[in-house]
């Protein structure tokens, strides 16, 4: 019976894609796992200035531009204080403009 023997260079190759591949499974999990948590826009969520398309772009830029870099937080994690905090944080990073930037707010502060 013949067997490769397989150097532990091309094992630790093996290896490397294997974890690799591992992660790039676990990363598109959390991003799109916590993407169907966060809520999806209705006319029940029209109670402060924000109208339902405002509300809906919103959650499209903040999945896009937020979730790029790190794990999306529920709007309810932070107060409209800390959500506006973390956005002047941000925004330079991903080059948002007023506008984006307002918009994300809307969403995030559940229409207000």
């Amino acid at each position: 019976m013949n067997m490769k023997k397989y150097s532990s260079a091309c094992c630790s190759r093996l290896c490397s894609r294997k974890t690799l591949l591992i992660l790039v499974i676990v990363g598109f999990s959390a991003v799109f796992s916590c993407t169907s948590a966060l809520y999806i826009p209705t006319e029940s969520n029209l109670n402060g200035e924000a109208t339902l398309q405002e509300l809906k772009e919103g959650r499209k830029l903040y999945i896009r531009n937020c979730g790029g870099c790190h794990t999306l937080y529920l709007p309810g994690a932070y107060s409209p204080e800390e959500w506006q905090y973390w956005m002047e944080q941000m925004e330079s990073r991903v080059k948002l403009d007023s506008l984006e930037k307002k918009l994300i707010l809307k969403y995030v502060n559940g229409g207000e």
